[in-house]
Order: structure tokens, then C-alpha cells, then sequence
């Protein structure tokens, strides 16, 4: 079942497959059967899918260790996957996240990376939230010299939009990785900008956590659903952001889609964008969201979209 097609990556030379799965969250905590973990893998793998994408921190290491494993006994070979990680935020030895975007810094959490996803190089390495004061020159030097020694092959940044405001068209970054979806559509004029720069975008929380339409009653019959419910209720940001997820509610419906096939569709159908990386722990999940790339998205969802984020209507592919 291989529906998940490809695109190129901006100018970057490369193609990925138009979904990613984020091997993060709940998906690689422990308590997170590897059973499991390993079944939703192979559901990506078998739709087609050949990004896969995590990082340092997520799960104080174990997303990384986890992911390797499953890469050693994967029946795709490495160099027909796109192996993307994070780095810029790693874990103490006391378990705390910890900011580090020194250039030792950040060669350390490189090698490390490297050792616990088993890779002899990284096929995108993105700087994981960093500040702008944080991106000095010495630190892209470092990053440039970790190309030229074969440790990794693509440089990006995955941060807000302020933040990429600042590394938009700008070497060495090939690739950005905006928070896009249908509750954080601004960032659509950034995406544009950087790839007229020749940078390839990657769109990261497409399903904007559900924080839209929460599936609470499926959430409440698992502890792993009862996590994501925790993390959406978090993003909670009052009753005019309340009044807009009722209005994008009404407008992700459509006969045979459910909301968030709709949701991810309409990230893909923006221009420019060459691939959305979503998080879950069910294969069934990763089959239905790979489903939603063989289909246009129909012209009446994207016309409410675009009502409910006050734009004008937005033509789908």
C-alpha cells in the first residue's frame, strides 16, 4: 500500500515522501510498548512513507535509540529514507532539558545523535528552537564544517515564525520547518519567501494537535490518548480562540474525509510545501492520513478555511 507520493524539496536536490512521521511523544516514551512503536513504523513504511523525523531531546534520548533500532531491522534500505534530527536542546544527566546551541555544543549532540540512531551521517539536521542572538557565525561555521566532514548532509531550522524570519533564503540553511496547519495559517507568506529562496519547507504539527476538533472521547479510552488530550488542553487560548476552533470545526467536514484527513490535506494543498510531519501511535492513524494525500481537497473545506482565518479563499491543488 504505497500511496504516499514525493516532492522535491525545495532547490536542496532531494525529494521526501509528502508525509513524515515525528518519532516523538508518546511514540517513543518508555512506557510506549516497542511492539507498537515498531507496528507504527512499518505502517509509514508501507504507505510510502520515507521521512522520518526526531530529535535529541524527545524523550530524553530514547526517541533517537528507538528509532535506530527499528532502522537496523527495517526492510527499506537507509539511503532510500530521510533520517531528520534535532539539535540545539538536549537532556541532562538530572533528566532536564538543557539549551545548548554552542558550536561544542552542538558537534557533541551531532556525534551523540549520530551514535544513537546508529548513522554514520544525518540526512537533515535542524537547530531545534534556537534564539536568534543564538545563531552566531561561529556557530554556522561549525554547522558548515560538520557538512564538510560528512556528518550530515541538509541544514535547517524548526522554530516559530519569528525566529525563521531571521534564517529565510539565508546559507546554510536548506530547509525550514514552520508550525503550519489550520489554526496557524500566517505563516503561509514565510513559507512562500523561503522557497523562492530555493529553501524546502517542511510543516511541522499539521494537525495542529486536534487542539480544532478533540477526538475526547477516542483519546479517553488509552493512557497515550489521555496525553495528547493533556498537551492539546494546554494550547488552550481562550474564548475568542474558542469561537475560531467552532468555526474550523463546521468547516473540516466533508462526505468521506473525517476532519483530520481535511485538516492535513489543506496543509498540503499550500504551495510550497514539500512535506507535513505528524506525530501518532496508531498504525490505523498513519493509513488514514496517508489516504489523504491520493485526494484533492475539496474547494468548498478550503473556502471555509479560509472564512474562518478571515482570508480570501485559497485554491486547492
Amino acid at each position: 500500500m504505497s500511496c504516499v507520493p514525493r516532492q522535491a524539496l525545495g532547490a536542496t536536490g532531494w525529494e521526501v515522501s509528502r508525509l513524515g512521521l515525528g518519532c516523538a511523544s508518546y511514540w517513543a516514551r518508555p512506557g510506549f510498548p516497542e511492539q507498537r512503536a515498531r507496528a507504527v513504523f512499518e505502517a509509514a513504511l508501507e504507505c510510502g512513507i520515507t521521512l522520518f523525523d526526531t530529535g535529541a531531546s524527545y524523550a530524553a534520548g530514547e526517541a533517537e535509540r528507538r528509532l535506530g533500532r527499528l532502522l537496523r531491522y527495517s526492510h527499506v534500505p537507509i539511503d532510500q529514507l530521510t533520517i531528520a534530527t534535532k539539535a540545539g536542546k538536549c537532556v541532562t544527566e538530572r533528566g532536564r532539558i538543557n539549551r545548548d546551541f554552542t558550536p561544542a555544543g552542538i558537534v557533541d549532540q551531532v556525534h551523540k545523535s549520530l551514535g544513537r540512531l546508529g548513522l554514520e551521517r544525518i540526512a537533515l539536521l535542524q537547530l531545534h528552537g534556537p534564539a536568534p542572538g543564538e545563531l552566531t557565525d561561529e556557530l554556522l561555521t561549525t554547522l558548515d564544517q560538520l557538512r564538510t566532514d560528512g556528518k550530515l548532509q541538509l541544514i535547517g531550522v524548526n522554530a516559530s515564525a519569528d525566529v525563521l524570519e531571521h534564517v529565510v533564503g539565508k546559507a546554510p540553511f536548506d530547509v525550514l520547518m514552520p508550525f503550519v496547519s489550520v489554526i496557524a495559517a500566517h505563516d503561509i507568506d514565510l513559507v512562500r519567501r523561503a522557497a523562492d529562496s530555493g529553501q524546502g519547507v517542511l510543516a511541522a504539527e499539521p494537525l495542529a494537535r486536534m487542539r480544532f476538533a478533540p477526538p475526547v472521547a477516542r483519546w479517553m479510552t488509552s493512557r497515550s490518548g489521555l496525553w495528547y488530550m493533556a498537551r492539546a488542553l494546554l494550547r488552550n487560548n481562550g474564548r475568542i480562540a474558542a469561537r475560531r476552533r467552532r468555526c474550523l470545526r463546521n468547516a473540516l467536514t466533508a462526505p468521506g474525509w473525517s476532519r483530520a484527513q481535511l485538516a492535513l490535506r489543506w496543509v498540503l494543498a499550500q504551495p510550497n510545501i514539500s512535506g507535513a510531519v505528524f506525530g501518532t501511535t496508531c498504525p490505523k492513524h498513519v493509513r488514514e492520513l496517508a489516504l489523504a494525500c491520493t485526494r484533492p481537497l475539496p474547494q468548498a473545506v478550503a473556502n471555509a478555511v479560509a472564512a474562518c482565518n478571515c482570508d480570501r479563499p485559497l485554491d486547492p491543488e
